[in-house]
């Protein structure tokens, strides 16, 4: 979020401000959220939200971050070891989450 602002702005406080506004808004909205509906949810909608969030940060990173990060792998040989070398970390954290 900075850097473009810094880079369009040339000002290293309004990008600090944009970034630290960007930033603070997720807990807020978090806590806002959290304040008004924690009687209202159950496990179930927890399950489904999560789900969803989930499902879109998968669609994200196969549509966007990885079209991308191969785009910029001249060499293509670190972004897929460093995807499956990720997957591997996440399921072993799972494995031992499990136990």
């Amino acid at each position: 979020m900075s850097i473009p602002v810094y880079y369009a702005t040339g000002s290293r406080k309004q990008a600090f401000l944009w970034a630290l506004f960007s930033g603070i808004s997720e807990p807020i909205g978090a806590l806002l959220g959290y304040a008004v509906l924690r009687t209202a949810f159950s496990q179930t909608a927890y399950g489904i939200l999560f789900g969803l969030v989930g499902g879109m940060m998968v669609h994200i990173s196969i549509s966007e971050l990885l079209p991308t990060a191969f785009k910029y792998d001249k060499s293509q040989r670190l972004v897929a070891p460093a995807v499956v070398g990720g997957m591997a970390a996440m399921a072993l954290s799972l494995v031992l989450f499990a136990l």
